[in-house]
C-alpha cells in the first residue's frame, strides 16, 4: 500500500505587497521641498531679444488700412440752399398773385401792342408792383440755374455747390438784365423819341416778367426730375430764344420807317443781341472759376 505523499512546502514568490517608498521614509523627508525651476520660467515668447520696446513693436497686431471715401454728389433736391430760394419764390409769388391774372394779361397785350397810349406802368397798384418784381426774381432765378446747368455740362471740373452756382447764375441774370436795360434806354432816345423809348423799355420789362412762368416749369422738372436735364434745358433754351424774337419784332414795329432803318437794325440786332450773348459766357466762366477759388481757399 503506497504511502501517503507528503506534501512538502513549495517556494513561492513573494507576493506580499513592498511597502510604498514613502512609508519607510522618515516623516522629515516625506516633507521635503525640491524645487524644479531653479533657474525661473522658460519664456513664453519667441522672441530672442532683450529689448522690451522692441519685443512690443514686433508683437502689435497690423491693422488693415481703409479706403478713400467717396463724396455725396450734390442733387438740387438735396441741396438745402437751393430747395430754400425755390420755397421762398413760390410763396412769394403765391401772396402777391392775388387778381394777378389781369395785370398778366395787360403784360401780354402790352408786348404786342405799339398804340399810342398811357404807359402801363403809370398806374400799377402796390400789389402789381411788387407782381412784377416777383416774377422777375423768378426769371433771374430760373436763368441763373440754367445758366449754371449748362456751364457744368461745358465745364465738368467746376466742384462748388449748386446753390452757390444757382446764386452766381441769377446775379450774372441780374446784372445783365440792368445792362441791357440801360443800353436800351440810351439807344432809344438817340434814334427816336421819348415816348417810343418808354415803349421799348416798358416791352423789354414786360417781356422778361411774363417768360418767369413758362421757363419755371422746366426749371422745376430739372430740379425735381433729374433724368429730363437735358431735355428740359433745350425747352427753357427755346423759350428763352421765343422772348428775344418777341422782344426784336416789338422793337421792330417801334423803329421800321424806311429801308434805310433796316441796316441800323442788323447792326443792333448784332451787337445788341449776339455778342452780349458770349460776353455773359464768358464772364460766367471768369466768375465761377474765382467763386471756386475764393471757396476752396476758405
Amino acid at each position: 500500500m503506497p504511502s501517503p505523499v507528503a506534501h512538502t512546502p513549495v517556494a513561492t514568490p513573494n507576493t506580499t505587497p513592498t511597502a510604498d517608498s514613502t512609508a519607510t521614509q522618515s516623516p522629515a523627508a516625506a516633507e521635503e521641498f525640491v524645487p524644479q525651476y531653479i533657474h525661473g520660467f522658460e519664456r513664453s515668447t519667441p522672441l530672442r531679444e532683450s529689448d522690451p520696446l522692441k519685443d512690443l513693436q514686433e508683437t502689435i497686431i497690423a491693422i488693415p488700412e481703409g479706403f478713400a471715401a467717396e463724396r455725396i454728389p450734390d442733387t438740387p433736391t438735396g441741396n438745402s440752399l437751393l430747395v430754400s430760394i425755390v420755397v421762398v419764390v413760390f410763396l412769394l409769388f403765391a401772396f402777391t398773385f392775388k387778381k394777378g391774372t389781369k395785370f398778366l394779361g395787360e403784360i401780354f397785350s402790352s408786348v404786342l401792342n405799339v398804340k399810342e397810349r398811357q404807359s402801363l406802368f403809370d398806374d400799377t397798384t402796390v400789389r402789381e408792383t411788387q407782381l412784377r418784381a416777383v416774377l422777375l426774381c423768378m426769371t433771374f432765378i430760373s436763368e441763373g440755374f440754367c445758366l449754371f446747368e449748362f456751364l457744368t455740362r461745358q465745364m465738368p471740373v467746376l466742384s462748388e455747390s449748386i446753390g452757390v452756382g444757382v446764386c452766381c447764375g441769377s446775379l450774372i441774370a441780374l446784372l445783365y438784365y440792368f445792362l441791357q436795360k440801360w443800353i436800351y434806354r440810351g439807344i432809344g432816345l438817340i434814334f427816336t423819341d421819348p415816348t417810343h423809348t418808354r415803349k421799348w423799355v416798358e416791352s423789354f420789362i414786360s417781356i422778361n416778367a411774363i417768360i418767369s412762368i413758362p421757363i419755371s416749369v422746366p426749371v422745376l422738372l430739372m430740379i425735381f426730375i433729374p433724368q429730363w436735364e437735358p431735355v428740359m434745358l433745350a425747352v427753357a433754351g427755346l423759350i428763352y430764344l421765343a422772348s428775344r424774337i418777341l422782344f426784336i419784332y416789338k422793337g421792330f414795329k417801334i423803329f421800321y420807317r424806311n429801308i434805310l432803318d433796316l441796316f441800323y437794325f442788323i447792326v443792333y440786332f448784332c451787337a445788341l443781341e449776339i455778342a452780349p450773348l458770349f460776353w455773359v459766357y464768358k464772364s460766367s466762366v471768369l466768375i465761377y472759376h474765382f467763386v471756386e477759388l475764393k471757396i476752396q481757399q476758405l
